[in-house]
């Protein structure tokens, strides 16, 4: 958690896909500001294209029963599923694009190739971490 100020701002980690090659040395950042990333403006501005989609997540903590702190989307807290999503997805054929097969505690969206979603990020979590504290991200991904 990034909640702690013994831990925050610095946070290194590694995407590692081959485990012999070498890692680079950890960077400290000494010193964080406030940037506000709507802010950018693309080089080739292109009209708004109306989406397929409207998604929309709502990001929470909650604590458990044993005081537990827990991350949750859509009231939902992640478990994997019992068989991993990519080959649920290449071996199901036309149910593929059925998001319950997919479990119930994954949150879930089966989009077509090409499509252009509508993205809501609701974070109403007021914990310090990377994620952008504004109330609602819009994002066309």
């Amino acid at each position: 958690m990034f909640d702690s100020p013994s831990n925050a701002p610095n946070v290194t980690a590694w995407l590692i896909y081959d485990h012999n090659a070498p890692k680079p040395e950890a960077e400290i950042v000494q010193e964080y500001y406030d940037w506000d990333d709507t802010d950018l403006v693309p080089l080739v501005p292109l009209g708004v294209v109306p989406p397929d989609h409207f998604v929309t997540v709502t990001v929470n903590f909650t604590d458990n029963s044993q005081d537990i702190n827990y991350a949750v989307v859509n009231n939902v807290t992640y478990q994997p599923p019992n068989v991993p999503t990519m080959f649920t997805a290449l071996t199901s054929g036309k149910e593929a694009v059925n998001p319950a097969i997919y479990g119930n505690t994954t949150n879930s969206f089966v989009l077509n190739y090409l499509d252009m979603i509508y993205f809501v990020i609701n974070n109403h979590d007021t914990g310090g971490h990377p994620c952008n504290p504004t109330p609602s991200i819009i994002a066309n991904i």
